[in-house]
C-alpha cells in the first residue's frame, strides 16, 4: 500500500491512534507526511517516521519502546520519493536524519560511560584513603589523640617506679606528681587536637586519574 490510515500507522509504530492524532496536532508529523486532505488523509509512513525521529525526545522514544519501530521498513510501501512535494527538496534526506539521531544516542551512552568511570575512580580513591570525608577525618584525629593519651597515662606507674629507684624517693609521691602534671598536659593536648580538627577545610581539591572515553565505535 502507498499510505496508511492513522490507525494502521499507530499499529506500525506501537502507539495508540490517539497518540498519532496528538503528533499531528502538535506538528510532530508534518503536513508533508500526509497524502490527501481532511478526514480521508492518509499517512506516508517513512516520511512520518522521519518526522518523529527528529521531533521526539530520545529518552521518550526509548521509554515508550518505539525506537526500533520508527527505524523499521515496510517493504510493501512505495518509495518515499513518489510522495515528495517541491518543498521537500530543501529538507535533509532520511539517512542524514537517522544519522543525527544515532549520533545523539551514542553521545548519551558515551556520557553515561564517562560518569561510570568517574564514579569508579572516586570509589577507588575512597577505598585507599585518597578521598576522605571531613567529619570522618576529624573523628579519626580525635581517636588517635585519645589512644596516645591512654598509652602515656597507663605508663605513669612504671615511670614513677623508675624515678623512685633512681633517686630514692617515695614512689607514691612521684606517681602523684606525675599524674597531676599529666592532667595539665592532657588538657592542653586535647584542646590542640580540637583546634586542629576544627581547622580542617570542608573540601580540598584533589586530582584523580580517570580513563576518559573519547568516542564509541
Amino acid at each position: 500500500m502507498d499510505a496508511v490510515t492513522k490507525g494502521q500507522f499507530a499499529a506500525l509504530i506501537g502507539v495508540s491512534p490517539g497518540r498519532v492524532s496528538q503528533y499531528l496536532a502538535e506538528g510532530k508529523i508534518s503536513p508533508a507526511a500526509l497524502h490527501g486532505n481532511g478526514r480521508n488523509a492518509r499517512i506516508i509512513v517513512e516520511r512520518a517516521k522521519a518526522d518523529l525521529r527528529l521531533a521526539l525526545d530520545i529518552s521518550q522514544r526509548m521509554g515508550n519502546g518505539i525506537d526500533t519501530r520508527l527505524d523499521g521498513n515496510d517493504e510493501s510501501l512505495a518509495p518515499l520519493s513518489s510522495y515528495r512535494s517541491r518543498g521537500d527538496a530543501d529538507e535533509p534526506p532520511l539517512k542524514t536524519q537517522k544519522n543525527a539521531v544515532d549520533h545523539e544516542i551514542k553521545q548519551q551512552k558515551l556520557e553515561q560511560l564517562r560518569r561510570v568511570n568517574r564514579n569508579g575512580a572516586i570509589a577507588d580513591a575512597k577505598a585507599i584513603g585518597t578521598l576522605t570525608e571531613t567529619e570522618a577525618a576529624r573523628a579519626e584525629m580525635a581517636r588517635m589523640a585519645t589512644r596516645m593519651i591512654i598509652v602515656f597515662e597507663s605508663g605513669l606507674s612504671d615511670l614513677a617506679t623508675a624515678i623512685t629507684e633512681e633517686f630514692k624517693v617515695p614512689q607514691r609521691d612521684v606517681l602523684h606528681l606525675l599524674r597531676r602534671e599529666f592532667r595539665k598536659l592532657r588538657s592542653a593536648a586535647a584542646k590542640q587536637a580540637r583546634d586542629e580538627a576544627a581547622a580542617l577545610p570542608e573540601t580540598t581539591e584533589t586530582a584523580l586519574e580517570v580513563e576518559e572515553i573519547e568516542t564509541l565505535n
